[in-house]
């Protein structure tokens, strides 16, 4: 069962992955904590003397640093969550990925030792379970503290998150407090069930059936499957990048806090430089994703920015443009070597129509006849 609910957790990864690296690239963060979740639960399954040698040998170890970075994806996550001025990551966010260095550092021998070394490893653990103890493949610390390590991280990650949340939940709308609930409590139930065991455990010696039975490992694992279906289920906007819309293009411009204030007055004006320095609108297809992934941003934040920093909706902005690069070729007397549809064209108008009827609503003329006026 533990095989196919990981299997479940690790297509859900992909799934976030796949919806969300354009539309909320924070969601990211939730994959990546669902894939190393999964894969630690795939380890632990190898584990069991039914199964091969060779698949723990593969398994065993070689993503253990990783193993260590739940935490810090899911502080990046809340913190992007609460604060969308903190989307993207900084050089001083790098301290978070100290640990699991280290323990790369610490791990490093044994991932480069052969495979026929990871093939006797991973057969003595399936003979007895203790030999994970005895046979130990740190070389900084010992197999205990690299076990414990882990869940006690991430448990304090989680507490620090809970607090961050707490303090802000006034500001989060109601969906995103619910998931935000459910995926704390999920992992904390999950996390502590887990450090639990493993301190019962190293009083006493090690069995798969004793941890298979032990009803704090069966809890845990019901929260563990209860976060891909609840995804499925009742976050649907979660997993598949749907928008919220009751969420930041929403809010009243007053209410931002100086820290989201400076972050749109600036994103306002890098929007104003690309689009002077590159002119994108000329490109018919030109779009709200475009522009938010070539700034490295959300297309939500865009669309914020433009409607409350420099008053204009993104599309009524992109049509502004355009009409006054069309008047600048008109200007310029091009129309004496090409058509006004060409000019058109040529400022990003899919069609005749939708030229015309964009330069009348702009100055109350029809391109005729402002050039007639000129």
């Amino acid at each position: 069962m533990l095989y196919y609910f990981a299997l479940l957790s690790l297509l859900m990864s992909f799934l976030l992955a796949i919806y969300n690296w354009k539309v909320q690239k924070n969601a990211l963060y939730i994959a990546g904590i669902l894939l190393i979740i999964s894969t630690y639960a795939l380890t632990h399954f190898y584990t069991d003397s039914s199964q091969s040698d060779f698949s723990l040998a593969l398994l065993y170890g070689t993503l253990s640093p990783f193993w260590l970075l739940p935490g810090p994806l899911l502080y990046f996550y809340f913190r992007s969550i609460l604060n969308p001025a903190k989307q993207n990551l900084t050089w001083r966010d790098g301290i978070h990925f100290v640990p699991s260095i280290i323990h790369l550092v610490n791990i490093f021998p044994y991932l480069i030792s052969p495979f026929s070394y990871k093939l006797e490893v991973a057969h003595a653990i399936h003979q007895n379970l203790n030999t994970i103890q005895l046979i130990n493949i740190n070389y900084l610390y010992s197999f205990k503290f690299a076990f414990l390590s882990r869940p006690i991280a991430l448990l304090i990650y989680l507490l620090w998150c809970t607090l961050l949340f707490l303090r802000q939940i006034s500001q989060v709308n109601r969906k995103t407090s619910i998931w935000l609930m459910c995926f704390i409590f999920t992992l904390l139930f999950t996390t502590t069930a887990y450090l639990s065991i493993a301190f019962t455990l190293f009083k006493s010696t090690f069995s798969v059936e004793s941890v298979n039975t032990n009803p704090l490992y069966l809890s845990s694992g019901v929260a563990y499957i209860f976060l891909p279906i609840a995804l499925i289920l009742f976050f649907p906007e979660v997993l598949y990048g749907i928008k919220n819309t009751d969420g930041v293009e929403k809010k009243p411009q007053t209410e931002l806090n100086e820290e989201e204030l400076s972050f749109y007055t600036d994103l306002a004006k890098s929007i104003e430089n690309y689009l002077h320095s590159e002119k994108p609108y000329l490109n018919p297809n030109f779009d709200l994703k475009d522009i938010a992934n070539a700034l490295g941003t959300t297309q939500k934040e865009i669309s914020f920015a433009c409607k409350h920093q420099l008053n204009k909706k993104f599309t009524d902005l992109r049509t502004h443009l355009r009409i006054s690069h069309a008047k600048e070729l008109l200007d310029k007397g091009l129309s004496e070597n090409i058509t006004i549809d060409a000019i058109g064209s040529n400022s990003g108008f899919k069609s005749r129509s939708t030229f015309y009827e964009a330069f009348k609503a702009e100055t109350g003329m029809t391109p005729s006849q402002y050039l007639e006026s000129i």
